[in-house]
């Protein structure tokens, strides 16, 4: 690296002579040129030995698809029949044309996503070969390219044979050969997606051409950051054919900071120079819920007496700190932005879609923008997908939605031969480069889960093997996870932190509740109860969930009307954890009337997921600051599917979304409801300030009567939870006829007199509710661009799902508790227009009123 630095105090001299020296360098223009090669692609079918038009970035199973030549893999039980793309070598090509305006002397081909085995020929002659999907790939083409016709083909192998042969090879794959290619993991079959083994040219490809000089890089990083200034650093790498003398100049397009210009001396061959400059007072970036989310456009040029090249970045000025030490209790593990403690709040994130060519900027809005609106500030881009298309990284930015990264290795263990190491050496390197700019990517992640499976999930003994092949395997681990891969990053991101492997220790640990973060599964794969995520608390939760049926909307679109029932083929086809039907029946059964109707059944493994899982989010948000982080599994799904996720692969939400949502508000009342047990009542604030608020409790009866209110009075620190200390005798109460009534708990601001947060809850489980019978009084109010609804009862409603029987679309709140009395207003924004609404609705009421009716009304 060459470095060049301007003291600050000269800036503003050299600032005056800018424009002029400046003004002689624009006139000039870049040598640089590009040719988008993405359309008038063919592949070939070999089926009936025709070419068809392919969709470039794309898929091989979307290109099929889109021809006929199969049915959509998605629908009914269509996926079962597609094991033999995988099988096939496919071939895609593209002709096209040049001008001799393009013809340069450095002349280069770029793909930025193939998948994955591929070998490249330009006119008949081979220019590369690529074996990683994570990556882009360059190759030059200087000998190969014509002035007037081209013919570009990319064949494609499958990654199913060459693992095998690698297996061979080996004689050892923990757990299977998966791990030899550097292609999504989840694309091998996971316990929520299918093993389609897709492939394809997924990303964009194009030409560049360019003579004497070019700017290949620009990352920006705030060196120090003040109330009054942040001094920033930008390391621009240039390619230069020889030795030149030139300029830079660093601009704000929108006048928000000093125009920096400096003399340079540009070297021949490739180099990094470094330049300061800085900017006067500075607006933070900040994530969701604490700030506004500043990103300033940076405008670099770099010029010669002949040419000029431009590159625009855009940042966010921030500082991120990640702790991970030794404290009385153990080890922790939370993030400090801008000097102030964060308590992550949000989910994990696997691929939007699971073919990843038809992954789109309006796809991740969608996605990204029901994140935020549900209080997230935080998400984990899990290990076992892929690194996400740049828009992602652009949207989370301006959302302020942070991100853990993990890099692409999950649940097996890896070779660490000398190809492989350099293959993972590129790849990490590329994408620490490519991500650099985003102020929304916080942490790197070796692995999910990698050293948790050595450890715990017995594979010495399962593989049977040797104490030279565990040697190895684990020396291979260190290898990549311990060594590349934290000294890839340290060339070039010197500011975030790095953490080898999630979590730390594997749940059945007294570690994982004292040491780092946590992924806890005694809750699903454990077949412990809801109540263990009270006792299971680590420092920061970064796995945790249960499964929950998508709305009935949604199966009507990928199951059969006549399918449309429990344990169907069709319904099966889309449950890829192994006894994922009997777990959600056994969980079902212990809290709640397993239904016979299959609406009510699907509707029923919704609040369940959402009840159950909301027992973690008040166990960790009552443990602030002990806990720092919870991150649920999982956010959003890749295909159709029967899941852990809280939105659907249609975008709709299911019932923990909202959970998610209420739970996530920067004021939390959180309920610890443990059998047996007096309830406990916990308030969090993850506002800046102390709250001086009044504490209201009440209990009330199924018709709106009062039994009894206290009041306490009280301070809610900033940045902590803190116990609502009531006495034993008015908990006790709660235990008392639970099975009719419900609770109440307020928080009241005493200077103006304002509720800042309200939760209700019942005691007892669902099943020994003995519920009325309810319906629900509910208005609408057509708005612009969404309508109003007010819903009002005289009696309490527990749960009630509102739907559209005639559009989809977002409701502002859903699933929630109606109270005697009191009018819930929400909105509802339809994904089309619609001039009226024709609204349903289902009630934990209606279903304990099937089975407990005879009951309440003596009761009653």
């Amino acid at each position: 690296m060459i470095n060049f630095k301007v003291t600050f105090p000269k800036i503003i001299i050299i600032f005056l002579i800018a424009t002029v020296l400046f003004s002689s360098c624009i006139q000039q223009q870049s040598t640089r040129k590009k040719i988008n090669l993405n359309d008038k692609w063919v592949f070939f079918y070999p089926e009936t030995g025709n070419w068809y038009e392919a969709e470039v970035p794309g898929n091989i199973h979307t290109d099929l698809m889109k021809h006929g030549l199969i049915s959509d893999p998605f629908y009914d039980t269509n996926s079962g029949e597609m094991s033999w793309i995988a099988d096939e070598t496919w071939r895609y090509r593209r002709d096209f044309t040049i001008s001799n305006e393009f013809y340069e002397r450095n002349l280069e081909i770029v793909f930025e996503g193939l998948d994955t085995y591929t070998d490249i020929f330009l006119n008949g002659k081979k220019i590369g070969e690529t074996e990683n999907m994570h990556k882009k790939w360059v190759f030059s083409i200087a000998d190969s390219l014509k002035q007037k016709e081209n013919r570009l083909e990319v064949v494609i192998y499958p990654s199913k044979k060459i693992n095998a042969e690698k297996f061979a090879e080996a004689g050892i794959a923990i757990p299977d050969n998966r791990v030899f290619t550097r292609k999504a993991q989840y694309q091998y079959g996971w316990d929520w997606a299918p093993d389609f083994e897709t492939s394809g040219i997924f990303k964009d490809v194009y030409l560049n051409s360019w003579v004497k000089l070019r700017m290949t890089d620009v990352n920006i990083e705030a060196e120090l950051i003040t109330d009054t200034v942040a001094f920033m650093v930008a390391n621009i790498e240039l390619e230069s054919e020889n030795y030149y003398n030139g300029d830079i100049h660093i601009i704000s397009p929108h006048n928000e900071f000093d125009t920096l210009y400096q003399k340079l001396e540009i070297f021949e061959g490739k180099h990094t120079y470094q330049v300061e400059f800085p900017v006067k007072n500075p607006r933070l970036w900040w994530c969701n819920g604490l700030g506004e989310q500043k990103l300033y456009d940076v405008k670099i040029q770099v010029g010669t007496k002949f040419r000029i090249e431009e590159k625009n970045v855009k940042i966010g000025i921030r500082n991120i700190e990640f702790h991970s030490d030794k404290d009385s209790t153990g080890q922790n593990f939370y993030f400090i932005l801008n000097g102030i403690p964060v308590f992550a709040k949000g989910a994990n994130w696997i691929p939007a879609d699971y073919f990843n060519g038809r992954n789109s900027y309006s796809n991740y809005k969608q996605l990204l923008e029901l994140a935020k609106d549900a209080n997230f500030n935080m998400l984990r881009v899990w290990g076992g997908g892929i690194y996400e298309n740049d828009e992602f990284y652009n949207i989370c930015d301006s959302l302020g939605i942070m991100i853990w990264q993990d890099f692409m290795f999950a649940c097996a263990m890896y070779p660490a031969d000398e190809k492989f190491s350099g293959n993972v050496e590129e790849e990490v390197a590329y994408q620490v480069n490519r991500l650099f700019n985003h102020p929304s990517v916080v942490l790197w992640c070796g692995n999910n889960e990698v050293s948790n499976g050595w450890f715990d999930w017995g594979w010495q003994k399962q593989f049977d093997l040797t104490y030279q092949d565990s040697l190895k395997i684990w020396n291979d681990y260190i290898k990549i996870f311990r060594q590349i891969i934290p000294n890839t990053i340290a060339k070039y991101d010197k500011k975030r932190k790095y953490i080898d492997s999630s979590p730390t220790y594997g749940w059945g640990h007294k570690e994982s509740c004292t040491h780092g973060d946590s992924h806890y599964w005694g809750v699903w794969w454990g077949m412990e109860d809801f109540d263990m995520y009270y006792n299971k608390t680590g420092r920061f939760m970064s796995e945790y969930g249960f499964q929950g049926f998508p709305q009935i909307s949604s199966l009507k679109k990928f199951i059969p009307e006549d399918s449309l029932f429990l344990y169907s083929t069709s319904l099966k086809t889309h449950q890829k954890h192994p006894i994922g039907f009997e777990t959600i029946r056994e969980y079902m059964g212990r809290n709640y009337f397993i239904p016979d109707n299959f609406d009510e059944y699907v509707y029923t493994s919704q609040v369940l997921q959402a009840e159950g899982v909301q027992k973690a989010f008040d166990a960790h948000l009552s443990a602030m600051p002990y806990c720092m982080g919870t991150l649920f599994w999982q956010f959003n799904d890749c295909w159709p599917v029967i899941s852990w996720s809280a939105v659907d692969y249609y975008k709709i939400p299911k019932a923990l979304y909202y959970f998610a949502k209420n739970s996530f508000k920067d004021i939390h009342i959180s309920v610890i409801d443990k059998k047996e047990e007096k309830p406990e009542f916990f308030i969090t604030n993850h506002r800046t300030k102390d709250i001086d608020g009044t504490v209201i409790l009440k209990q009330i009866d199924f018709f709106g009567k009062v039994i009894f209110t206290d009041t306490i009075q009280m301070i809610i620190p900033k940045s902590k939870a803190v116990e609502v200390h009531f006495s034993d005798y008015l908990k006790s109460i709660f235990t008392r006829d639970s099975y009719k009534v419900f609770g109440v708990l307020e928080l009241v601001d005493n200077s103006s007199m304002l509720p800042l947060a309200q939760r209700s809850f019942t005691i007892s489980e669902n099943k020994q509710l003995v519920l009325p019978e309810a319906e629900p009084q509910i208005t609408t109010h057509k708005k612009d661009n969404y309508w109003e609804i007010n819903i009002n009862s005289n009696v309490f409603i527990k749960n009630l799902y509102l739907y559209d029987n005639d559009s989809e679309g977002i409701f502002s709140d859903n699933y929630f508790n109606v109270l005697p009395g009191q009018t819930k207003t929400i909105t509802y924004k339809p994904k089309n227009k619609v001039e009226n609404l024709n609204l349903s609705y289902l009630s934990i009421n209606q279903i304990n009123y099937q089975r407990l009716g005879i009951l309440f009304n003596i009761l009653k």
